[in-house]
């Protein structure tokens, strides 16, 4: 009988542990280096370039598009690289301009003999040099292709993970440390899935190098899309709030994918 109870009771505490574990999700506002969070950023799987290729990744400076006339008409910092990546920015209302608060350039080195393409993922994580300055994450796919024994260099944009931190600058490195393992961000970038949000869809470089206001629509549109993708993730980083039904049903609005 004695035995019995033990058993009984050793089970029973096995249970509750168990339904204990299974009831902790962790929650907007809480993610290990993110928002004001302190912690290391927890990464799901670590990010490894292809065997014959090394990458570095510097900041720039953070580049703002002006919107005082209504159109978005570049100013004078623009990329000098033949392509732009990603998805980051968000409208400043202090300066009435869109910025890009997270800009880097990527510095793709392939020292084999054949062309190599890199992905790196959804959700990947750039850890900043400065604890001053905020963490990124892309958003979507980005896939770079390198001729043999050339080195490519293109600019990305990020999101940020840390809300009133600094931006990025041309002082600043960043290390790829891998996808997140944050449950909380790994479902908004569900919902982001297929979609189009990355610059590339909405804006040719090229054409705008000369400081026009060429390709408005398009930058503007995107500038709307990457800034209910900022504020969501701040929401999610700084905020501690879960994402409304209104966020979801947009998201799930934008345009697919070919």
């Amino acid at each position: 009988m004695k035995k019995f109870i033990n058993l009984f009771f050793i089970t029973s505490l096995f249970l509750i542990g168990f339904t204990a574990c299974e009831q902790q999700t962790e929650e907007p506002g809480g993610i290990p280096g993110m928002g004001d969070t302190p912690g290391e950023l927890e990464i799901a799987e670590p990010f490894v370039a292809p065997e014959g290729v090394t990458i570095d990744v510097t900041g720039l400076d953070e580049i703002r598009i002006d919107n005082t006339a209504g159109t978005a008409k570049l100013k004078s910092v623009m990329w000098n690289f033949d392509n732009v990546y990603g998805c980051g920015g968000d409208y400043d209302d202090r300066t009435n301009d869109y910025v890009f608060w997270i800009t880097v350039n990527i510095y793709v080195n392939n020292i084999s003999n054949n062309e190599i393409c890199t992905t790196i993922p959804e959700g990947t994580v750039f850890k900043v040099s400065d604890a001053n300055a905020q963490n990124g994450i892309t958003t979507e796919d980005i896939t770079i292709c390198v001729k043999p024994n050339t080195e490519y260099v293109c600019s990305l944009v990020l999101m940020c993970l840390n809300k009133g931190q600094n931006g990025s600058s041309e002082n600043l490195f960043y290390e790829i440390l891998g996808t997140t393992d944050s449950d909380v961000i790994k479902e908004l970038l569900e919902y982001l899935k297929g979609k189009k949000i990355g610059i590339e869809w909405y804006w040719n470089c090229n054409e705008s190098a000369g400081l026009k206001s060429a390709n408005a629509d398009g930058i503007e549109t995107y500038m709307d899309i990457a800034d209910h993708i900022q504020n969501a993730i701040w929401q999610l980083t700084n905020d501690g709030k879960k994402l409304t039904k209104e966020q979801i049903d947009y998201f799930k609005s934008l345009p697919d994918l070919d």
